[in-house]
């Protein structure tokens, strides 16, 4: 039974491919023909590529990494099944970075198009610790 949950938990995590390539598609028309994918520590943009470019650069490193976690999830869970869990929590970890990165670069395209890109982050605790990280890399 353990094992049905583990492969159903690798199984979803797997989702993230098609909703981060739906959330491209859905918004392909209005992000701009150069796109911006690489910021800075103030978050401004330093490196652009096409909205095509940007769709496979996001989609293929996501997709990469998805298929290194469930390979390395499967494995653990046959060597050492009660580190799997754990493993897979790394997953979801990893891959929710990833798919975040997607998800920012497509906001911040779509907001800098209207003009009023605002990086924001979920929690105020993870804000004061990022903005407490900016004034740190801004002193040396």
């Amino acid at each position: 039974m353990k094992s049905t949950w583990l492969k159903a938990g690798v199984l979803l995590m797997w989702l993230a491919l098609p909703i981060s390539s739906w959330e491209y598609r859905s918004a392909w028309e209005q992000l701009p023909a150069r796109m911006a994918v690489h910021f800075d520590a103030n978050w401004r943009p330093n490196g652009y590529t096409s909205r095509q470019g940007a769709l496979e650069l996001g989609l293929g490193i996501l997709a990469f990494m998805l298929v290194i976690f469930t390979v390395s999830t499967l494995t653990i869970h046959a060597l050492k099944p009660s580190a799997a869990w754990a493993a897979l929590l790394i997953a979801y970890v990893a891959i929710g970075f990833c798919w975040y990165g997607n998800h920012a670069i497509v906001k911040f395209n779509l907001d800098t198009q209207k003009g009023s890109f605002r990086f924001s982050v979920p929690s105020s605790r993870f804000s004061a610790v990022f903005q407490r990280c900016r004034e740190l890399i801004a002193e040396s």
